[in-house]
């Protein structure tokens, strides 16, 4: 009987283990694990240096100020309106950049910092490789004449505290700008397309009996703020156009999309999906151009073409 006892207790702490974290085991187990066995620094279509992503050679090679002379160089055609949005206490600006359309807008968001503002940090998947999708999508439509209510917004200081998100926002506010959705794009790279829940803490979010949630991030388990899921109706949206966009629960991330939600906007965070690589690169200085996957870049650019 005793033995009995101890076997039932057994089962039943794994059990109240287990049940709560079915979908954290799944996402932060099954699909990092795939992404171990599965991972090759080299299984990968390189940018081309004449191709559409060609930016990413360009910036990589900048500092944060060089950056925004650059886009600012890139966007200085005639068919767009680019409003510059300077951010309090900081010589970084935002670049919020339309068509013809009144609106409301289907904002497409980038951050062009970099955390460590250094030649040898290049922030290649954090944040170069979004800024050359959203630079493509550009041209892709200004060639084409139809951006429909497309619009574009390239931040500073997200690295700092998101305080470029934050001047968008006041300037959105202030200029009573009309807005549908703000879709941000971050720590593209490696794999299919990833849509996640913003929080405070960033990693895998695992439920402890009578302790509540956790987050790991591949260094530290720490307790885990409560957390919306991704924004139902941006992700049906972005998964009736684009299907294969992975949705995930328990995979949490940190971005400009906090700052916009917080505010009450519909947004969501697109990343790629490779778990494994994410957690090589990010803020790290082994985030290099040479690591980026076209075929992640090219999934990004199809998804913004596609939306609308």
């Amino acid at each position: 009987m005793f033995r009995r006892v101890v076997a039932l207790l057994i089962l039943g702490g794994l059990a109240c283990l287990l049940v709560p974290n079915g979908r954290a085991l799944y996402e932060g187990v099954f699909f990092y694990l795939r992404d171990v066995v599965t991972y090759d620094a080299n299984a990968r279509t390189p940018i081309n240096p004449s191709g559409r992503y060609a930016s990413v050679y360009d910036l990589v090679a900048l500092n944060n100020a060089e950056r925004l002379a650059y886009l600012q160089r890139r966007l200085d055609v005639p068919a767009l309106r680019v409003t510059r949005i300077p951010i309090p206490d900081s010589a970084q600006a935002n670049l919020f950049v339309r068509f013809d359309s009144p609106g409301p807008y289907l904002i497409f968001a980038a951050h062009y910092d970099k955390l460590y503002d250094d030649v040898a940090y290049q922030g290649a998947s954090d944040n170069v490789a979004a800024v050359s999708v959203l630079l493509a999508a550009i041209d892709v439509l200004l060639r084409q004449g139809d951006a429909g209510s497309r619009a574009f917004l390239f931040t500073g200081e997200e690295e700092t505290g998101l305080r470029g998100a934050q001047a968008f926002v006041a300037y959105a506010r202030a200029s009573a700008l009309p807005i549908r959705a703000i879709i941000t794009f971050d720590n593209l790279g490696r794999g299919e397309l990833a849509l996640r829940p913003t929080a405070e803490e960033v990693g895998w979010v695992f439920t402890l009996p009578l302790w509540g949630d956790w987050v790991y991030d591949g260094h530290a388990l720490r307790p885990s703020p409560a957390y919306a899921s991704a924004n139902p109706r941006v992700v049906h949206d972005l998964r009736r156009v684009y299907p294969n966009v992975v949705v995930y629960e328990r995979f949490t991330a940190r971005g400009d999309s906090n700052l916009f939600e917080a505010n009450g906007l519909d947004s969501v965070l697109v990343s790629g999906d490779n778990l494994y690589y994410l957690q090589l690169t990010w803020h790290t200085y082994a985030d290099r151009v040479e690591l980026l996957d076209e075929r992640n870049l090219d999934r990004a650019l199809d998804l913004i073409l596609k939306a609308r």
